[in-house]
């Protein structure tokens, strides 16, 4: 008789900026279920590094380099994307997109916020270009949205 490794079957997500101030929630969140596997990641080296001390699944992509992009989605099903707000944020946000498809995920959580189809300040559009670039992806998406206030 064969057995099956029901932990093999958890959905594995990684969840961009680990470290930060969402990204932490996020974790701290994801971390009370058992019916997910985690994969952390920073943009700092050393962070990685602390959470992987801890026992914690963490890789260090460079949002800069998609060549860092593979190992980071590796048998990945779910991601939590963030990046910083500059307009990087544009062709990074494309790029891992991108390497999301080629990975296999399944599913990206973006961080965005609420804004009017014809608003004009940047940081909007950018999101609004981002989560374009996602919707047009093929892959499933859900937006979160964050107010001003939690921005500024």
């Amino acid at each position: 008789m064969n057995t099956i490794d029901v932990s093999a079957k958890k959905p594995t997500i990684l969840v961009l900026g680990s470290t930060g101030q969402i990204g932490k929630l996020i974790v701290q969140d994801l971390e009370q279920s058992s019916d997910v596997h985690l994969r952390l990641c920073s943009r700092r080296q050393e962070a990685v590094e602390v959470m992987r001390q801890v026992g914690k699944e963490a890789v260090h992509p460079d949002l800069d380099n998609p060549q860092t992009f593979a190992l980071a989605l590796a048998n990945v099903d779910r991601v939590f994307l963030l990046t910083g707000y500059t307009v990087a944020m544009l062709t990074q946000s494309k790029t891992f997109v991108d390497a999301a498809v080629k990975a296999g995920v399944k599913h990206i959580v973006h961080l965005g916020i609420f804004g009017e189809w014809d608003c004009t300040d940047p940081h909007f559009v950018w999101h609004q270009l981002i989560e374009g670039y996602i919707k047009a992806s093929g892959l499933a998406w859900t937006r979160l949205l964050r107010t001003l206030s939690s921005v500024w």
